[in-house]
Formats: C-alpha cells, sequence, structure tokens
C-alpha cells in the first residue's frame, strides 16, 4: 500500500494563468505523452515567447475541468500572461485554501510524486490544482511546488463540500459556510444528536465507504472534536 504524504495547509491569491491544453486522465495509456507534448511545445516551439513570458517568469502546470465520472481534466501549461495567443486558454485560479507538497530533484519524477498525492486522503476540491516551477537548471534539476486545491468542509460531520447543492443554510436562506445540507437548514441543525450519535450516523450511512469500522470510528473520534460544532464537548 502505497504510503499517505504530510502537506501543509496555505491560503493563496487568485491568479491567471495561459497556455496550451489537452484533456486527458491518469487511466489513459498516453497521458503521460499528452501531457509531456505540452512541456515540449511550450519549451522549444515558440508557446513562451507567444506569451510574452519573462526570462524568469514562473511556469505552471494546471489541472482543472474534472469531470466526476472518470476523473479526467484539462492539463494546462502556461505561465501568467497579458495576452491569450490562437490556440491558448486562460484559466482562473481560485483565492483560497490548498495543500502545499514540496518535490526537488528531476522534473520527470514529479509524475511519481503525484501518484502519491491521488493516494493521499485529504478533502479535495477538484477545482484547479496545479504545479509551480520557479527555477530548473540545464540538467533539469530543481524545485517544484505542488498546490491541491481543498474543498470546505462541514463543521458538523466532516463531509467535503465541493458544489452549491452541497451547502446547508442560515436563516436568511443563504448558503452556510460552514455546514453541509444534511446538518444545516434554514439556520438550525438537522440532527439534534451528540458527537458520538453524529459519529455512528456517519458510519451507518455509507459502511462501504470504510474497510474496519472500527478503525474509522477511532479516526472520527480523534477528528470531529476539532470540528466547530463539537470544539465545547
Amino acid at each position: 500500500m502505497m504510503k499517505e504524504m504530510k502537506y501543509e495547509v496555505v491560503s493563496l491569491p487568485a491568479r491567471r494563468v495561459t497556455g496550451i491544453a489537452v484533456r486527458t486522465s491518469n487511466e489513459a495509456p498516453d497521458c503521460g505523452q499528452k501531457i509531456g507534448s505540452l512541456w515540449q511545445r511550450y519549451w522549444k516551439d515558440g508557446v513562451r515567447e507567444a506569451l510574452h513570458a519573462g526570462e524568469n517568469a514562473v511556469c505552471y502546470g494546471l489541472y482543472t475541468q474534472y469531470h466526476r465520472d472518470d476523473l479526467s481534466y484539462l492539463a494546462v501549461v502556461g505561465c501568467e500572461s497579458d495576452t491569450c495567443p490562437d490556440g491558448c486558454v486562460t484559466v482562473d485560479i481560485p483565492a483560497g485554501q490548498y495543500a502545499k507538497f514540496t518535490y526537488t530533484g528531476q522534473m520527470a519524477g514529479v509524475g511519481a510524486m503525484w501518484q502519491q498525492i491521488w493516494n493521499t486522503r485529504m478533502p479535495r476540491a477538484y477545482t484547479v490544482d496545479f504545479e509551480e516551477y520557479t527555477a530548473m537548471d540545464a540538467q533539469g534539476n530543481g524545485t517544484v511546488h505542488i498546490y491541491v486545491a481543498l474543498a470546505d468542509v462541514c463543521q458538523s460531520c466532516g463531509m467535503p463540500m465541493t458544489r452549491p447543492e452541497d451547502y446547508g443554510t442560515e436563516r436568511d436562506g443563504k448558503p452556510s459556510k460552514a455546514y453541509c445540507c444534511y446538518c444545516r437548514k434554514d439556520g438550525a441543525f438537522v440532527q439534534d444528536c451528540t458527537m458520538e450519535e453524529m459519529i455512528e450516523g456517519c458510519l451507518t450511512y455509507a459502511p462501504e465507504m470504510y474497510g474496519d469500522l472500527d478503525a474509522a470510528r477511532a479516526q472520527m473520534q480523534a477528528y470531529f472534536p476539532t470540528l466547530e460544532r463539537w470544539k465545547q464537548h
């Protein structure tokens, strides 16, 4: 079993990246070839110059427009630019919280890093994930920062909220910033329960999600007291 990676949670400002794109998925046999071709075109086929990227401009590898059924995505290679030449796309990276991973070594090793990231449990938002390349030497060595967008987490049951309909509502009818649709409605909690009852309810609702119910229960008992609703309990 692949070991999960540790990460740092950071808050990032919004930014806009323009570049060339291709749609693929991790399961596609030509995935590596497609993404590698984007980098080839960016560095050697004039794309970087067309974007008016300076000599020390940060370049990005972006992954966005995920499809939930097959987790295919749009891969983009580019930089921050004031122009969008023909054949390029512009992607807005939203401000928010991201899981930050750092890789140092050969650029060719970034793919293996992503394999570990995909196997690391975290509340992913699946909006825009990206690699940030600030400096590489002539041999292709350097440090790459990888940022994975994190979803808001319900402060009652711990469910990641990735879609507008996942959010509960407050008394004024507006979406709750802290609670999901299963826990909050019209400014009140849907379930009048204790933390222990909430944990058992979560385990009962979708037992197929947990290979070991006792281990999952122990993890929840450690995690739930960090959620806003249960901090006083």
